[in-house]
């Protein structure tokens, strides 16, 4: 199958390359420059160049074209005006260029109840958007990423005093999942069009609580990891000082922040506890455990640097 991966220079792009790259289909890999991209199993491919804004480069990008894989900017940091737009553009080119169907990755949790925050509304937009069109849209929506532990504010502390620090109560049940099982399952809604504009909130193959998961990272890279349930406070704090000097609507963002992750540890609805079960019935994948994700190459935190 023909494919194109908008945002394929990003991490969870290129893992949905590298995947779609090694199950043979023929893949266009759109960022907003050309560039090589490594895949993950060492190959290199060049980038096809189509910024979102630039609807003719859009359509262009899209010709020949069967299936789109769509991952968007984050909304948390940035305007929503010009990645509601780039949807838009990216609806008109695949309509124009009489794309099939859309697998489309929201990246974070979209409930079906709006919770009046903002990324979420924006995703839900997004997907809006692209409906609108008539084709079919498949929304593959992930709900907490465990490579997050590996980048940003997550990975000093683990690296540095062994030491598990995430915003997530006691209590807090959460179905961890990888970038690569993300992409596995975008796969299997791409070779089953049938399933129309189903949404899938997805998690991972265990659902623990934050000292669970310390014990079971600390068996699979041989360190004794302690944990730290950050309070949404605490968090926010922290996201405050990280962004001053860079010109953000700061005060904003950390109170879209508060508001989120408010919701995803107090919610009755559990949104980070998701019931993999009558999602694999229609995706069929085998989903990664996690002492085997952090077992990978790669993965020990030692040698993440950024």
């Amino acid at each position: 199958m023909r494919v194109a991966v908008f945002g394929a220079t990003g991490v969870q792009g290129a893992h949905q390359v590298s995947l779609l790259t090694e199950a043979g289909h023929t893949v266009t890999a759109i960022s907003r420059t050309a560039q090589p991209l490594k895949l993950h199993n060492n190959k290199t491919i060049t980038t096809t160049a189509a910024d979102i804004s630039d609807p003719p480069a859009l359509s262009t990008a899209l010709q020949n074209i069967d299936t789109i894989f769509v991952n968007l900017p984050s909304t948390s940091f940035a305007q929503s005006g010009p990645i509601l737009t780039g949807t838009a553009n990216i609806a008109t080119a695949a309509k124009q260029q009489n794309i099939s169907h859309i697998i489309f990755n929201t990246s974070m949790p979209v409930p079906e109840i709006p919770q009046d925050i903002k990324a979420q509304d924006d995703r839900r937009e997004m997907r809006r958007i692209l409906r609108e069109t008539g084709i079919p849209v498949i929304s593959i929506q992930p709900v907490c990423y465990i490579d997050n532990l590996l980048e940003g504010w997550a990975l000093p502390p683990i690296r540095d005093t062994n030491t598990l620090v995430y915003c997530h109560k006691p209590h807090l049940r959460v179905s961890w999942i990888c970038h690569h099982d993300v992409a596995q399952l975008m796969v299997a809604a791409m070779l089953r069009p049938e399933l129309g504009n189903r949404n899938f909130p997805v998690g991972g193959a265990e659902t623990v609580v934050l000292s669970q998961l310390a014990e079971k990272l600390s068996r699979a890279w041989g360190r004794e990891l302690g944990c730290v349930n950050q309070t949404v406070a605490d968090f926010c704090d922290k996201i405050s000082a990280s962004m001053e000097g860079r010109g953000l609507e700061s005060q904003q963002i950390v109170k879209d922040m508060f508001k989120a992750y408010t919701y995803y540890n107090e919610a009755e609805d559990e949104p980070f506890n998701i019931d993999m079960k009558g999602v694999l019935e229609s995706l069929p994948v085998r989903l990664t455990p996690i002492e085997e994700w952090a077992k990978r190459p790669g993965r020990q935190p030692e040698n993440v640097h950024f």
